[in-house]
């Protein structure tokens, strides 16, 4: 329907087919839960006076209480039985909230990119050797946009025994110009509609509000999506079979597989990076302005939630990539940014140990060797830049 981001930008999860979020129900639970609603509200309706004459609107309003009222319960249940939604944040989030080790915690927030060129421990490595231990935790999921980032963020404040003391945070110029694409792309999908609570359908209107270049029927189109899936979200349908105790582990979530990756010669790679370090123009339809107004209004909400949760240091960061426009937009964000630290990976000195085929899954996504590569660097300009300790 329309373009935000480009085709390098959907690797693995990043573009699941509608559905391919789902998880096999738990049948036991669900059943007997649908089962004690259902009674309840047959209970319910029984107690219930019959309407007289004269009194239409008492049997809608009775039946908008009564289903108030269930919804209240449901929740109660939900909250009483620990359970949360099961996909790619379910284990990764119990995972990173467990730690209450004495090391200090440096969280990175992103999505494949990250998840894929990013080694948590080698990055842990890197910053140790200034003389100041980190616990590296790695908050990334491919195709996570920025909506549920935050939703999930929010999730780790309130679960973590230890809060971050460093928060890196990707940028991406697919994601910063079209926070929606993922949302339409996995629209109704188990993983969208756990996110899509008043904060994300609040953000995700206000950004289709101002967005240029949309026609009437796209926005009513998106906008429907929203609403419809905060309904889903709201009414808990499909929470019961879709969900399991926060301590339990998930491992059924399918995210329908990777695609497979892009080859690349020695020769290509090398004139991919020099054409991309050159590079001067993002995507035609991309925004001109760099971060958004909506961009860096959530981004002043995002820091201002670490910061009442006392995080004080922050830093943005950019993978290396072979497109010349996400290259480009990485230098306009940190030029627009000057109260954080900003690093682009773009470093001649980085590209050179980058030059090999072997070294790019696609046009965006390292793999191998190339990981650690950057990883190590990334590490050494947060200690030269004195982001850390």
């Amino acid at each position: 329907m329309f373009r935000y981001a480009d085709d390098a930008e959907l690797q693995g999860k990043e573009h699941p087919e509608p559905g391919s979020g789902r998880t096999r129900p738990d049948l036991p639970m669900s059943t007997i839960a649908c089962l004690l609603l259902g009674a309840a509200m047959a209970g319910l309706y029984h107690l219930l006076p019959r309407t007289r004459p004269g009194r239409p609107f008492r049997a809608p309003l009775l039946a908008l209480g009564g289903f108030i009222l269930a919804q209240g319960g449901l929740s109660a249940a939900i909250a009483g039985l620990g359970l949360v939604p099961k996909g790619p944040f379910h284990d990764l989030l119990q995972q990173l909230t467990d730690y209450d080790g004495d090391r200090p915690v440096v969280l990175l927030i992103g999505s494949s990119f990250s998840e894929a060129g990013i080694d948590p421990d080698v990055l842990a490595e890197a910053l140790g050797g200034s003389g100041r231990a980190a616990e590296l935790q790695r908050l990334a999921v491919g195709g996570a946009p920025h909506l549920e980032r935050l939703h999930y963020l929010k999730e780790y404040l309130a679960r973590a025994k230890r809060r971050p003391q460093l928060v890196l945070l990707e940028i991406a110029g697919g994601y910063d110009s079209g926070p929606l694409y993922q949302v339409h792309q996995m629209r109704f999908t188990d993983r969208m509609v756990a996110m899509m609570d008043g904060s994300s359908a609040w953000w995700a209107l206000r950004w289709l509000a101002g967005a240029d270049g949309l026609s009437l029927f796209q926005r009513f189109t998106l906008g429907s999506e929203i609403l419809g899936q905060l309904a889903l979200h709201v009414s808990h349908i499909g929470f019961l079979w879709n969900s399991s105790p926060v301590r339990e582990t998930v491992t059924t979530y399918d995210s329908g597989g990777s695609p497979l990756p892009t080859r690349f010669s020695d020769d290509d790679t090398a004139e991919l990076l020099e054409q991309a370090a050159a590079a001067g123009d993002m995507k035609p339809d991309w925004p001109a302005d760099v971060p958004t107004q909506w961009m860096s209004a959530f981004l002043a909400e995002e820091i201002a939630i670490l910061q009442r949760h006392s995080v004080e240091r922050f830093a943005f960061y950019s993978v290396p990539s072979m497109q010349g426009a996400n290259v480009a937009y990485a230098r306009r964000f940190c030029g627009a940014i000057t109260k954080f630290a900003c690093i682009i990976g773009e470093d001649p000195n980085l590209l050179a140990d980058l030059r090999h085929g072997a070294d790019w899954y696609d046009f965006d996504h390292l793999q191998g060797a190339a990981r650690e590569v950057f990883t190590r660097w990334l590490g050494d300009r947060l200690v030269e830049m004195g982001v850390w300790p």
